[in-house]
């Protein structure tokens, strides 16, 4: 049987039905961040969407036909402390239960059909969760970030720093877990709304959102040194002088010209 590929699959459609629709209301603008499959409570849950405004984060989960509800209860548990606000979009047959299952805070869209002009139904919108925590938040800022942003000395772990930043105001906390999602993965959003900006978002359209790419991974690359050329490729040496320039800067010329003779 041959694999389905990335863009093919419900849930890749789905996330760009999403965007697309939340482009179509305004509410996903160059202003705003959004990121798929972010990782949230020590990796025990994938956000679908996430988008990142100046104040405020809102988590989005997809359930497609193929998907069953068995771990809902857990995903918006870990939602609501993360989150400002919260919704799912669903298939049409998960719709009754959902409604009948999930708090009255939390959003709900109908995917209806991926080709029709409308794919998307706002069922009800969302309202801020009751139980969001900032200090949550904070598991979404590595080490580095903890201490770089809040100030904080010393060689800390995880669990020293974040005690640390704890202790500080609600806003500045906040305000840090903003910024850095912002600064992280602004610029792939912003790259999306540019590629698409006269056309629907498909699903292929979801490998910007990537934050290391084919053309990331070419562009670290470019510069380097390649010595044994085309025409040896069993040249034992040239794995150790593909990361000259890489590791330690670029090759100086004379070391060039040395190794190429």
């Amino acid at each position: 049987m041959t694999k389905p590929r990335a863009d093919d699959r419900p849930e890749a459609k789905a996330k760009a039905a999403l965007l697309d629709f939340l482009r179509s209301r305004g509410l996903l603008t160059t202003k705003v961040t959004a990121t798929a499959e972010l990782i949230l409570d020590k990796y025990s849950v994938r956000a679908d969407v996430v988008m990142c405004g100046p104040t405020d984060l809102h988590c989005f989960e997809i359930k497609t036909e193929r998907d069953n509800l068995v771990r809902l209860g857990r995903q918006l548990e870990v939602y609501d402390r993360h989150a400002d606000f919260v919704t799912i979009v669903a298939a049409t047959k998960h719709i009754n239960t959902i409604i009948s299952r999930v708090p009255p805070h939390v959003g709900i869209y109908e995917m209806v059909r991926f080709d029709g002009p409308n794919p998307i139904r706002v069922v009800r919108e969302p309202e801020r969760s009751p139980s969001c925590e900032v200090d949550a938040m904070l598991s979404l800022l590595p080490v580095a970030e903890l201490q770089a942003r809040f100030a904080l000395s010393g060689r800390l772990n995880r669990q020293d720093a974040i005690a640390q930043a704890i202790e500080l105001p609600e806003l500045i906390k906040k305000q840090a877990v903003i910024a850095f999602l912002s600064e992280r993965y602004g610029p792939k959003s912003r790259a999306l709304l540019r590629a698409t900006r006269r056309r629907r978002i498909r699903a292929d359209d979801l490998a910007i959102l990537r934050r290391w790419n084919q053309v990331d991974r070419a562009t670290e690359t470019e510069n380097v040194l390649q010595i044994c050329g085309e025409k040896q490729p069993g040249c034992q040496d040239n794995e150790v002088y593909s990361h000259v320039g890489r590791s330690f800067g670029p090759v100086p010329a004379e070391l060039v010209a040395l190794l190429t003779g």
